[in-house]
């Protein structure tokens, strides 16, 4: 697979926020398909979804027939959202990014940042 391209990327909502005389940041509630990213390799970036870098990210939501959600959060340097499934089968690797496959479903998520 590859990164998540901006053509994948829907804006469902976006708002403003902070104060109205220094810095302001962006909020864009996003869904996205067609692609399998998350992890290391194949990633979420921030500019795919119109940000330079994200600050905070909500949950993923796999809008499919169980609904499955998916914890996420920015990197370190806000460049990207990571993804992790809680369901992996063992201790050693549950914590670990993971591609988040939206092939047939549409994932959405809450997105701040710049």
């Amino acid at each position: 697979m590859a990164n998540l391209s901006s053509a994948n990327v829907t804006v469902v909502e976006s708002w403003l926020t902070g104060s109205t005389s220094t810095r302001r940041n962006k909020v864009r509630k996003v869904k996205w398909t067609s692609t399998t990213a998350g992890g290391g390799t194949n990633k979420l970036l921030a500019t795919a979804f119109g940000f330079t870098k994200i600050l905070n990210c909500s949950s993923i939501l796999l809008d499919a027939t169980t609904k499955k959600i998916y914890p996420a959060v920015p990197s370190s340097d806000g460049s990207q959202v990571l993804v992790m499934d809680p369901a992996v089968v063992t201790d050693a690797n549950r914590d670990n990014a993971i591609d988040l496959a939206t092939s047939t479903d549409y994932a959405y998520c809450t997105i701040e940042g710049v």
